[in-house]
């Protein structure tokens, strides 16, 4: 048996599953997610996939760590980001390189392959207003939440909330607080829609969920509170501290159900845990970064993920 991990040979998340799955005495093969960047071969042949002259009809399973994504390629002139010249003929190799990688990953979805993440839902939880409906539909505590780019409709749920933080739909941005430095940007949103949230005090929970199974539950331990903790200096600078947290059953039950929900075989789900004892759900993450805590409090994250990948 063989299993395909799908990602960046540098990615210290791939080499933990690729450790693990050793463990059990199964090969993998590395799909490197910037394979059709550098021209390497990845071909289909009437529905056989051959990858640098391997066929890889034989892999039932697959660890999904990313998905490329088209972007207009731009660097930074005089404090400026500006397009390259030929940004256009890049976007559009870098949309083929996409269409055929996700293209590929359906099949292998559709024929039966265990994907994890599939690129279903690895898509569908980067917008984040599905993930608050479905949160909600299932009965969880989510902020209070106003989505817009109407300014008086913003300004009337700061009014009533008081506390309001703000974050981008698809993310890739810190969350920052409505204030009255950021107020003066306000007239910007008419732009495009923004997310605004009551903010939750408490601490910042990360839940870890392979299968049915909750392998990790820790809060996030920084020197300072902040709005974010990826913020944090000790956070990205990997001095973040972790402590195990129990979680409730209702709780654990409630993260299972979240995760069969949007499609998950794998999430990190994270959690306000308010100093009342009330568990305020934030959101989840398909493809989330454990590797920090798995090292510090050695949590099986990986094997758990290996065995799911290799599970009948």
């Amino acid at each position: 048996m063989r299993v395909g991990i799908f990602g960046s040979d540098d990615d210290l998340q791939c080499q933990a599953i690729a450790k693990a799955l050793g463990t059990l005495g199964v090969e993998n093969i590395l799909l490197r997610d910037d394979a059709l960047d550098h021209g390497l071969p990845l071909s289909e042949l009437d529905g056989k996939y051959i990858y640098r002259g391997v066929d890889l009809d034989d892999i039932r399973s697959f660890y999904l760590r990313s998905i490329p994504a088209p972007y207009a390629p731009a660097m930074e002139q005089d404090g400026e980001l500006v397009l390259y010249e030929d940004w256009f003929e890049r976007y559009m190799h870098q949309r083929e390189r996409a269409t055929f990688y996700v293209a590929w990953l359906l099949a292998l979805q559709h024929r039966g392959c265990r994907i994890v993440n599939g690129p279903h839902a690895a898509s569908v939880l980067q917008y984040k207003p599905f993930q608050l409906h479905a949160l909600r539909a299932l009965g969880a505590r989510v902020p209070r939440t106003l989505i817009s780019n109407d300014p008086a409709a913003v300004l009337a749920f700061l009014a009533e909330v008081k506390d309001v933080i703000f974050k981008p739909i698809m993310g890739g941005a810190i969350t920052r607080a409505l204030n009255e430095e950021t107020l003066e940007e306000l007239p910007q949103v008419v732009a495009s829609p923004v997310i605004f949230q009551e903010r939750i005090e408490g601490d910042d929970l990360r839940i870890m969920i392979v299968g049915d199974r909750i392998v990790s539950s820790v809060a996030i331990v920084t020197p300072e509170q902040h709005l974010d903790f990826r913020d944090d200096p000790a956070y990205s600078g990997g001095d973040a501290e972790y402590r195990h947290v129990e979680l409730p059953e209702p709780v654990k039950e409630f993260c299972r159900k979240a995760a069969r929900d949007c499609g998950l075989l794998f999430a990190g789900i994270d959690i306000k845990h308010k100093p009342g004892g009330e568990w305020v759900f934030l959101e989840l993450n398909s493809s989330p970064i454990y590797l920090d805590v798995e090292l510090k409090l050695g949590h099986p994250i990986s094997a758990a993920i290996a065995e799911l990948l290799v599970k009948p």
